[in-house]
């Protein structure tokens, strides 16, 4: 309920459905859980036997079964299980590979075309949203930090080391890896984190969309009433 007016989920549907394609994707994948498939490694019990020679008769020997070596099970992380996952890293591949064609971007060691980086780098940002580690142990997750002078506060600050998400982020050396480069911590800072910096600016720009959008349910116009024709 806002300000007195019923909002369903209904309606929260049907004013995200307004939106452009790229938003609506990114609205359906936040709503959506996004996680690795679980892929079991299951490693059999090993037989274990042992060789015993007679003490008179060295020629004479013969095996027994011992305890065997258990079994395990070790679950390993496979590709991701979302279609909308892909169709949304797509749509934010074409920007960046739209902005690299634009400025002429020239890729250090590359393997195939542009698309295939931006593809890449565009991962890269949703992972950096959608699959994070764990909380940031500077802020314990809050995002801010709390400013005393004495044992007075006085104020707060944005968490510099996860940007106030409160989220742990990848390293470079993660980033790289994700976005398969076979390049430098250098050279990535240095060509390719700004083409990372305008997925960010993309997705902050659907988000936006998307607050707007549903803030048109949320608002409720009280009637004015008419005023009396004087006589």
């Amino acid at each position: 309920m806002a300000e007195g007016k019923n909002i369903s989920k209904d309606v929260v549907l049907g004013e995200m459905a307004l939106l452009s394609r790229p938003a609506h994707l990114w609205s359906m994948l936040l709503l959506e859980k996004v996680d690795f498939e679980r892929i079991a490694i299951i490693t059999p019990p090993q037989k274990q036997t042992q060789t015993f020679y007679s003490r008179y008769d060295f020629n004479y020997h013969y095996e027994r079964r011992i305890k065997d070596i258990p079994g395990k099970i070790e679950f390993v992380h496979g590709p991701i299980k979302s279609a909308n996952f892909f169709r949304v890293r797509n749509q934010l591949a074409f920007i960046i590979h739209r902005e690299m064609i634009k400025n002429n971007f020239k890729p250090n060691n590359a393997q195939g075309d542009l698309s295939h980086i931006a593809k890449g780098l565009a991962e890269v940002v949703l992972r950096s949203h959608l699959l994070v580690k764990s909380m940031c142990n500077h802020c314990s997750g809050l995002g801010k930090l709390e400013l005393f002078q004495g044992n007075c506060h006085v104020g707060q600050k944005i968490c510099n080391k996860c940007q106030g998400t409160g989220k742990r982020p990848y390293t470079l050396f993660e980033k790289i890896t994700i976005a398969k480069l076979n390049i430098r911590k250098a050279a990535y800072i240095k060509r390719y984190q700004k083409y990372e910096l305008i997925g960010e600016s993309v997705i902050a720009e659907w988000e936006n969309m998307i607050r707007d959008q549903l803030a048109r349910s949320f608002y409720y116009e009280m009637g004015i009433p008419n005023k009396l024709e004087e006589v």
